[in-house]
């Protein structure tokens, strides 16, 4: 394949990626890997883009990583990874759109946010590894494309 038929290619998949409308705002990674499944009959490089802030998707990666080489890319926010003591506050919940009034300044809710997130993150990295499938981790703030030739320079 030449440079320039891999160029256009890469810009495809980047205009569908900035051009798709979500069906939902919940993250379901497990029914993604499902649909991947179902419809990719052929061997195939898949990349998992998502914040992998759900769970139980092990077997369907499993099953599917048998058939692809998949490689899940998180991709976070810092501030994500700890809740400030800043009082209460009115947040609402990304996926649902339920709003919830919170009280950041109690220690217990602070501390279990942090554990909620902590054990999503070890899922993800636990899981795609027994899959034998790769991981990437960028926040939104770096440069996914050095992370990403760090990758596969890697493999």
């Amino acid at each position: 394949m030449t440079f320039r038929v891999q160029k256009v290619l890469v810009l495809r998949i980047i205009r569908e990626l900035i051009e798709f409308k979500p069906k939902s705002r919940k993250t379901d990674v497990a029914q993604a890997l499902k649909f991947l499944s179902s419809t990719q009959k052929k061997k195939a490089i898949v990349f998992l883009i998502s914040d992998f802030m759900s769970d139980d998707y092990e077997q369907t990666l499993k099953i599917a990583s048998k058939k692809h080489d998949i490689t899940g890319i998180r991709v976070y926010d810092i501030r994500e990874e700890k809740m400030p003591d800043i009082g209460m506050v009115t947040m609402e919940d990304a996926e649902s759109g339920q709003i919830q009034l919170v009280n950041t300044g109690s220690k217990s809710v602070r501390l279990g946010y942090e554990k909620h997130y902590q054990e999503k993150i070890k899922y993800f990295k636990e899981t795609f590894s027994k899959c034998g499938s790769g991981v990437v981790n960028t926040r939104v703030d770096e440069s996914y494309v050095t992370k990403l030739l760090g990758y596969f320079k890697s493999r």
